[in-house]
Protein backbone atom coordinates (compact mmCIF):
# COMPACT_ATOMS: atom_id res chain seq x y z
CA UNK A 1 0.00 0.00 0.00
CA UNK A 2 1.36 3.44 -0.91
CA UNK A 3 1.94 6.15 1.69
CA UNK A 4 -1.05 8.21 0.50
CA UNK A 5 -3.41 5.23 0.70
CA UNK A 6 -2.04 4.17 4.06
CA UNK A 7 -2.53 7.62 5.62
CA UNK A 8 -6.11 7.81 4.43
CA UNK A 9 -6.86 4.24 5.56
CA UNK A 10 -5.47 4.93 9.04
CA UNK A 11 -7.40 8.20 9.32
CA UNK A 12 -10.65 6.50 8.29
CA UNK A 13 -9.99 3.53 10.58
CA UNK A 14 -9.62 5.97 13.48
CA UNK A 15 -12.83 7.72 12.34
CA UNK A 16 -11.06 11.08 12.07
CA UNK A 17 -11.93 13.86 9.65
CA UNK A 18 -9.41 15.86 7.65
CA UNK A 19 -10.29 18.83 9.90
CA UNK A 20 -9.43 16.88 13.04
CA UNK A 21 -6.08 15.74 11.67
CA UNK A 22 -5.35 19.28 10.47
CA UNK A 23 -6.04 20.79 13.90
CA UNK A 24 -4.03 18.16 15.77
CA UNK A 25 -1.08 18.41 13.36
CA UNK A 26 -1.04 22.21 12.82
CA UNK A 27 -1.14 21.56 9.07
CA UNK A 28 -3.88 22.67 6.67
CA UNK A 29 -6.79 20.47 5.67
CA UNK A 30 -5.87 21.13 2.03
CA UNK A 31 -2.28 19.96 2.54
CA UNK A 32 -3.36 16.73 4.26
CA UNK A 33 -5.86 16.09 1.47
CA UNK A 34 -3.09 16.58 -1.11
CA UNK A 35 -0.93 14.05 0.75
CA UNK A 36 -3.79 11.53 0.82
CA UNK A 37 -4.44 12.07 -2.91
CA UNK A 38 -0.71 11.61 -3.62
CA UNK A 39 -0.48 15.11 -5.12
CA UNK A 40 2.40 16.25 -2.90
CA UNK A 41 5.41 14.72 -1.19
CA UNK A 42 5.43 15.75 2.47
CA UNK A 43 8.63 16.41 4.41
CA UNK A 44 9.61 14.11 7.28
CA UNK A 45 8.58 16.89 9.70
CA UNK A 46 5.11 17.09 8.14
CA UNK A 47 4.78 13.30 8.23
CA UNK A 48 5.80 13.26 11.90
CA UNK A 49 3.08 15.83 12.65
CA UNK A 50 0.44 13.80 10.80
CA UNK A 51 1.60 10.55 12.47
CA UNK A 52 1.41 12.24 15.87
CA UNK A 53 -2.10 13.54 15.10
CA UNK A 54 -3.14 10.01 14.11
CA UNK A 55 -1.44 8.66 17.27
CA UNK A 56 0.83 6.33 15.32
CA UNK A 57 4.57 6.11 14.83
CA UNK A 58 6.21 7.52 11.75
CA UNK A 59 7.54 4.07 10.83
CA UNK A 60 4.01 2.64 10.89
CA UNK A 61 3.57 4.42 7.57
CA UNK A 62 6.45 2.54 5.93
CA UNK A 63 6.34 -0.97 7.39
CA UNK A 64 3.76 -3.60 6.67
CA UNK A 65 4.52 -5.95 9.55
CA UNK A 66 6.29 -3.96 12.21
CA UNK A 67 5.58 -5.84 15.42
CA UNK A 68 8.37 -8.20 16.47
CA UNK A 69 8.57 -9.97 19.76
CA UNK A 70 12.27 -10.83 19.57
CA UNK A 71 14.11 -9.65 22.68
CA UNK A 72 17.58 -9.53 21.12
CA UNK A 73 18.59 -6.91 18.53
CA UNK A 74 21.99 -7.68 17.00
CA UNK A 75 24.08 -4.59 16.19
CA UNK A 76 24.23 -5.47 12.51
CA UNK A 77 20.43 -5.95 12.35
CA UNK A 78 19.41 -2.55 13.80
CA UNK A 79 17.08 -0.37 11.80
CA UNK A 80 18.58 3.05 11.21
CA UNK A 81 17.56 6.39 9.73
CA UNK A 82 19.70 9.21 8.40
CA UNK A 83 18.58 12.80 7.88
CA UNK A 84 20.68 14.42 5.17
CA UNK A 85 19.79 18.00 6.21
CA UNK A 86 20.72 17.67 9.87
CA UNK A 87 23.26 14.87 9.32
CA UNK A 88 21.71 13.01 12.23
CA UNK A 89 21.82 9.21 12.26
CA UNK A 90 19.66 7.19 14.64
CA UNK A 91 19.71 3.45 15.26
CA UNK A 92 16.74 1.75 16.88
CA UNK A 93 17.96 -0.31 19.84
CA UNK A 94 14.82 -2.41 20.25
CA UNK A 95 12.30 -4.27 18.16
CA UNK A 96 8.68 -3.22 18.13
CA UNK A 97 6.42 -4.80 20.72
CA UNK A 98 2.66 -4.61 21.13
CA UNK A 99 1.85 -1.76 23.53
CA UNK A 100 5.49 -0.59 23.65
CA UNK A 101 5.93 2.26 26.16
CA UNK A 102 9.44 3.55 25.41
CA UNK A 103 11.85 3.73 22.52
CA UNK A 104 15.63 3.53 23.00
CA UNK A 105 17.77 4.98 20.22
CA UNK A 106 21.53 5.34 19.63
CA UNK A 107 22.29 8.62 17.84
CA UNK A 108 25.23 10.22 16.03
CA UNK A 109 25.08 13.99 15.52
CA UNK A 110 27.45 15.65 13.06
CA UNK A 111 29.40 18.74 14.11
CA UNK A 112 27.94 22.22 13.51
CA UNK A 113 24.34 20.99 13.18
CA UNK A 114 20.96 21.75 14.74
CA UNK A 115 17.85 19.59 15.08
CA UNK A 116 14.46 21.21 15.67
CA UNK A 117 12.26 18.89 17.72
CA UNK A 118 8.50 18.70 17.50
CA UNK A 119 6.90 19.19 20.94
CA UNK A 120 4.65 16.24 21.79
CA UNK A 121 3.13 14.53 24.77
CA UNK A 122 5.77 12.39 26.44
CA UNK A 123 9.15 12.39 28.11
CA UNK A 124 12.75 12.15 26.91
CA UNK A 125 15.97 10.89 28.45
CA UNK A 126 19.37 11.46 26.83
CA UNK A 127 22.77 10.10 27.88
CA UNK A 128 25.90 11.48 26.18
CA UNK A 129 28.54 8.86 25.39
CA UNK A 130 30.93 11.01 23.34
CA UNK A 131 31.17 14.74 22.58
CA UNK A 132 28.64 17.24 23.84
CA UNK A 133 25.29 18.67 22.92
CA UNK A 134 23.33 21.81 23.67
CA UNK A 135 19.65 21.43 24.53
CA UNK A 136 17.54 24.58 24.29
CA UNK A 137 14.47 23.84 26.39
CA UNK A 138 11.91 26.64 26.50
CA UNK A 139 14.59 29.33 25.96
CA UNK A 140 16.96 27.87 28.60
CA UNK A 141 20.24 26.28 27.47
CA UNK A 142 21.77 23.11 28.88
CA UNK A 143 25.18 21.78 27.83
CA UNK A 144 25.51 18.01 28.29
CA UNK A 145 28.97 16.47 27.94
CA UNK A 146 30.32 12.92 27.97
CA UNK A 147 28.75 11.08 30.92
CA UNK A 148 25.99 13.68 31.46
CA UNK A 149 22.29 13.00 31.06
CA UNK A 150 19.13 15.01 30.47
CA UNK A 151 15.52 14.18 31.37
CA UNK A 152 12.61 16.44 30.39
CA UNK A 153 8.99 16.78 29.31
CA UNK A 154 8.70 16.48 25.49
CA UNK A 155 5.78 18.90 25.33
CA UNK A 156 8.08 21.82 26.19
CA UNK A 157 9.38 23.47 22.98
CA UNK A 158 12.98 22.31 22.45
CA UNK A 159 15.79 21.87 19.97
CA UNK A 160 19.23 20.27 19.89
CA UNK A 161 22.48 21.84 18.73
CA UNK A 162 25.99 20.56 18.21
CA UNK A 163 27.89 23.79 17.48
CA UNK A 164 31.25 22.15 18.23
CA UNK A 165 33.70 20.51 15.81
CA UNK A 166 33.28 16.91 17.01
CA UNK A 167 30.53 14.35 16.51
CA UNK A 168 28.22 13.68 19.43
CA UNK A 169 27.06 10.15 20.26
CA UNK A 170 24.50 9.12 22.80
CA UNK A 171 21.50 7.13 23.88
CA UNK A 172 18.04 8.68 23.65
CA UNK A 173 14.95 7.11 25.19
CA UNK A 174 11.56 8.60 24.43
CA UNK A 175 8.00 7.94 25.49
CA UNK A 176 5.82 7.28 23.70
CA UNK A 177 7.74 5.76 20.79
CA UNK A 178 7.74 7.73 17.53
CA UNK A 179 9.84 5.61 15.15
Amino acid sequence: MELAEKLKAIRLEKKMTLDEVAKKSSLTKSFISQIELNKTSPSITSLMKVASALEIRLTDLFREDNLVEDVLVKKEKRNFYYNKNTQLTIELLSNRFPDQKMEPIFFYGAPKREVEAIPRVGQEFVYIIKGKIKLILDQKEYIAEEGDSLYFDSSIPHRWENPWSETVEGIWVGTPPIF
